[in-house]
């Protein structure tokens, strides 16, 4: 059973590839499964406790999800100043005396808007009676870097998705042409909770426990300049 969610954003959304430095990446247009499956997770486990979360930890690993964007998406390019650790030997600082363990850079940051609703249509791994539209409506954040949503509304459909959502898998034999290639990180077959969990000890291997998959979003570039980028979906 599919559940559809329509999120309207609070704010820019920023989410860098997994792979990307601290100092510069670029932002995906839309959130990862992986993303949204810790969001899931989440909610789960503050509305319900967590031995119950980590019960139902394997129905939100494998589950599907498949999205239908807004229209339009635009991308501000920028550059703002981070504290990084310093690496090397520290010295003192001349005017204060202390040893400075961070020291002051830029990086380059892209903040994503979006012109209109998300949807995103996610189906758990095994039927169950949990209230997963419920959940869905309680997520709150997407991501990282302030990804702050508010769900609008949320019906379930019992079989088949609708033509306009698409499928965050890997590349089928069927994708626009003139569509925009994104690199979307899921979660692994065998991902346990305890590798997702904060403070667990227990690290994630990236391209076992945490894929990535060559999306094909139907978005196409309109315009761009020094400041911005400009995507419209493509229909049909």
């Amino acid at each position: 059973m599919w559940y559809i969610t329509a999120y309207k954003p609070v704010g820019l959304i920023s989410l860098k590839l997994s792979t990307a430095t601290s100092t510069g990446g670029k932002s995906l247009l839309l959130p990862t499964p992986f993303a949204f499956k810790m969001a899931l997770l989440d909610v789960i486990i503050r509305d319900i406790g967590l031995a119950r979360g980590k019960a139902l930890w394997p129905q939100v690993r494998n589950g599907q999800i498949a999205i239908n964007g807004p229209r339009r998406i635009t991308v501000n390019n920028t550059f703002i100043k981070i504290l990084k650790p310093k690496k090397g030997k520290s010295t003192q600082d001349p005017d204060t005396g202390l040893t400075r363990p961070m020291v002051n850079t830029i990086a380059f940051r892209e903040y994503v808007q979006w012109q209109g609703d998300l949807e995103i249509a996610f189906q758990p791994g095994d039927e169950s009676d949990d209230p997963w539209q419920r959940w869905l409506t309680m997520i709150t954040y997407l991501g990282k870097r302030g990804g702050f949503v508010q769900a609008a509304t949320s019906h379930f459909l019992s079989m088949h998705l609708p033509d306009s959502f698409t499928s965050l898998l890997p590349v089928g034999t069927q994708f626009p042409l003139n569509g925009t290639l994104q690199i979307l990180d899921d979660c692994g077959p065998n991902l346990t909770f305890e590798q997702v969990d904060i403070y667990s000890s227990k690290a994630m291997k990236l391209g076992r426990d945490r894929i990535l998959h060559h999306v094909i979003l139907p978005y196409r570039l309109t315009r761009s300049s020094r400041g911005y980028s400009l995507y419209e979906r493509i229909d049909g």
